[in-house]
């Protein structure tokens, strides 16, 4: 599939996934367990983040320039500050991973820290992108896009920080 009808596919698949965000803010209405509310509203940000995706690929797909060369700096500071936030989060999360005994806690941790590290990598990788060749080419961001997605190309890491 590609062209027009890909992209009509993924409009498609955007509007699914902000119905499955509308709904699953819709069923946590008046929920007072703040377990399960805050789980139902972590999925449903999940799926507005591949809505963001999805869009961001209509417009990879469509022929949009993904960086200016004159964004390249303020681009390329903004994504090493948020490399560094991330690097910060994940040494948090690992640590705590070693100090928390209840394995309930332990699952949930371990699936933000698994998070944070698919965020740093991108980042990274987005940013080394933008330093090298000051664009991001097109098979880079659809290697990218793949390679980093949920449960897709990641191999299972440990949890602590190297």
């Amino acid at each position: 599939m590609e062209g027009e009808k890909l992209i009509q596919f993924l409009r498609k698949q955007i509007d699914l996934e902000n119905e499955i965000v509308e709904e699953g803010n819709r069923s946590v209405e008046g929920i007072r367990n703040e377990l399960v509310r805050e789980l139902i509203r972590g999925i449903a940000l999940d799926s507005m983040k591949r809505a963001n995706m999805l869009r961001a690929t209509i417009a990879l797909l469509s022929g949009a320039k993904i960086f200016l060369t004159e964004e390249r700096e303020k681009i390329s500071d903004q994504i090493k500050r948020h490399i560094e936030l991330e690097k910060t989060a994940m040494e948090t999360y690992s640590s705590l991973l070693d100090q928390v005994l209840d394995e309930r806690v332990k699952l949930l941790l371990d699936y933000i820290l698994k998070d944070e590290k698919r965020h740093h990598q991108l980042l990274l990788r987005i940013d080394n992108m933008i330093v090298r060749a000051g664009t991001l080419r097109e098979k880079d961001a659809w290697d990218m896009f793949w390679r980093y997605s949920v449960f897709h190309g990641l191999q299972e890491v440990d949890h602590r920080v190297n």
